[in-house]
């Protein structure tokens, strides 16, 4: 980590790591398809999932930033998504209209991983 305030560019740029990219034969960003854990889980939502199942990612207002969220059918937030590339996933959202969903791929206690894809 180089410690400077440049870490959000990183993460924009970078590919692999934590989560990250699974499918490198796109250039386009959008395109892509990414996989990570759910961060900071809300426990009563992500309790009634499984393997499978398939959550809404959103865009969120907070404060003067945005989040990138896992939705689930009943419109509860299941948590965040902050892997490698997440905010080029926020500004294809933004900018090009694109939509994505993420599939929970594994449960391992309150450890949720999913893949995101556009859809």
């Amino acid at each position: 980590m180089s410690g400077s305030s440049s870490s959000r560019s990183d993460a924009y740029t970078g590919s692999g790591g934590a989560g990250g990219s699974e499918s490198g034969s796109s250039t386009d960003p959008c395109l892509k398809v990414r996989r990570g854990p759910i961060n900071s889980p809300k426990p009563a939502v992500v309790a009634g999932l499984a393997i499978g199942n398939v959550l809404s990612v959103q865009v969120q207002p907070v404060g003067r930033t945005v989040a990138l969220v896992v939705v689930d059918a009943h419109g509860q937030v299941a948590g965040s998504l902050t892997f490698v590339g997440y905010l080029e996933i926020i500004d294809c959202i933004q900018n090009r209209g694109v939509n994505y969903r993420a599939v929970v791929i594994s449960i391992a206690g309150g450890v949720v991983e999913v893949r995101v894809e556009p859809v």
